[in-house]
């Protein structure tokens, strides 16, 4: 009873200061919100979308070193060796058109699974390569496998390709084509397309880095309608930079298992299957800042799973089906100076026994529950310095069993300010500012 009346002394010590300093308060400037098209309609028989490259002032050189072969009993093409190889060099050298051949200008279609291996390197580019057909129809499909070597995709729209159907293959439970690099490779994708990639079988999801050494990145593209719009797995240093992901069947960007030191930034992620960006199962100090992330089928962002140590900075991440930010699971988050606002549920959560996690600096608005949520074990939380407005029921919701620091903050226009079932609030020399909720300032249950 006595520990009770501790807590209920020092939620109204604090909201001591807040009503002093409340009528004193301005009301916080509109968060201006960001106006996005409507969902759009993809054309599976004409899925890419960009301008072809132009052709280059200077010709590239001659490849060196070619060795490449084709095996019929296993319908693959392997690059054993070279470096500077082109698609166009590479079925000059094999002389198999079923297994690869241009089909119009600038088409090419790949009707075997072609392996690049370690010392080799492929060069995919616009404008000898403006689309890349990679076979795939029911029971039937071919993959691009970086298996130690280098694959640079440029300029070039890669998508699956359902010949019979005359359009890219729409039907992931059947197998559908993919990119894959593993075993130390290196793959890059610049101002590229990936459309109607993937399945649900592991390395077969569409886009994937795979296992320690394996690097590269991708930069200024459009990826949709993969299974996973990117997955990696025991990955470091990866550049995800100025992309859009969108439409794809589960998680637009889903760094996994053991993945490191992530740069992902710049990128605009909307409308995927279920989140936009989650690093899930030990993915730690990475990066994630300057995201566009909006209308995902449940969360934008998620830290899940003991992905420790990562930076969640400078987003603004709107209309997702559950929560704008969720930390799940995880330790030692920073959640700082993001734009989060109109989602279905809370805007940011905190949840399962996560650790130490900051909440800071953020505009936090028009959320369809709570402005921030800490519920569940999650332990020693910071919020502060965020402005918490018109959130449909609570700007900041405490029903954890852990501590959590309170301070700084403008909570206004919410149907109550701060909200502790039984949380202990840490007290600070710092006020917040709390005033006109509908149902009160501070609660203490």
């Amino acid at each position: 009873m006595s520990g009770r009346r501790g807590l209920r002394a020092a939620a109204l010590a604090l909201l001591t200061v807040i009503v002093a300093s409340a009528c004193s308060a301005a009301p916080p400037e509109p968060l201006p919100r960001r106006e996005v098209a409507a969902p759009a309609a993809s054309d599976p028989a004409q899925p890419c979308v960009r301008e072809a490259a132009a052709a280059p002032a200077t010709p590239a050189p001659a490849p060196t070193g070619l060795d490449a072969s084709y095996d019929p009993a296993a319908n693959r093409l392997v690059l054993a060796a070279g470096t500077g190889v082109t698609l166009p060099a590479l079925a000059a050298a094999v002389g198999e058109p079923d297994a690869l051949r241009e089909v119009a200008p600038g088409e090419w279609f790949l009707g075997a699974d072609l392996v690049v291996q370690g010392g080799a390197e492929l060069q995919i580019a616009a404008p000898d390569v403006r689309w890349l057909q990679l076979e795939s129809e029911a029971g039937r499909f071919v993959s691009v496998n970086a298996l130690g070597g280098r694959v640079d995709i440029t300029g070039t729209c890669v998508t699956s390709w359902d010949t019979a159907q005359g359009r890219a293959d729409t039907e992931p439970a059947d197998g559908r084509s993919f990119l894959l690099a593993r075993d130390g490779a290196q793959m890059t994708i610049e101002h590229a397309e990936l459309h109607h990639l993937g399945h649900g079988d592991v390395e077969s999801y569409g886009l994937s880095w795979r296992t320690a050494g394996t690097g590269g990145g991708i930069t200024d593209s459009i990826v949709s309608h993969l299974y996973y719009g990117l997955y990696t797995y025991e990955v470091s240093d990866l550049q995800v930079i100025g992309n859009e992901f969108r439409d794809n069947v589960l998680y637009g960007i889903d760094p996994h298992t053991g993945s490191t030191a992530l740069r992902i930034e710049g990128n605009t992620v909307h409308d995927n299957g279920k989140h936009g960006i989650i690093l899930a199962e030990d993915v730690s100090d990475s990066v994630i800042r300057d995201n566009v992330v909006y209308r995902n089928h449940h969360h934008g962002i998620v830290m899940y799973q003991g992905s420790d140590r990562n930076l969640v900075e400078g987003n603004e991440t709107f209309g997702n089906v559950a929560q704008g930010i969720n930390i799940n699971e995880s330790a030692a988050t920073t959640v700082r100076g993001n734009q989060v606002y109109d989602n279905g549920e809370a805007g940011i959560g905190v949840t399962q026994t996560a650790q130490d996690t900051v909440v800071e600096g953020n505009q936090i608005r028009g959320n369809g529950n709570d402005g921030v949520r800490i519920v569940s074990e999650a332990t020693a939380t910071t919020v502060r310095d965020n402005i918490l407005v018109d959130n449909t029921r609570y700007g900041v919701y405490l029903d954890s069993g852990g501590t959590v620091d309170v301070n700084g903050n403008t909570i206004v226009g919410n149907r109550a300010g701060i909200v502790s079932r039984g949380t202990p609030v840490g007290e600070s020399e710092e006020a917040n500012t709390v005033h006109d909720n509908r149902e009160g300032g501070v609660l203490v249950d």
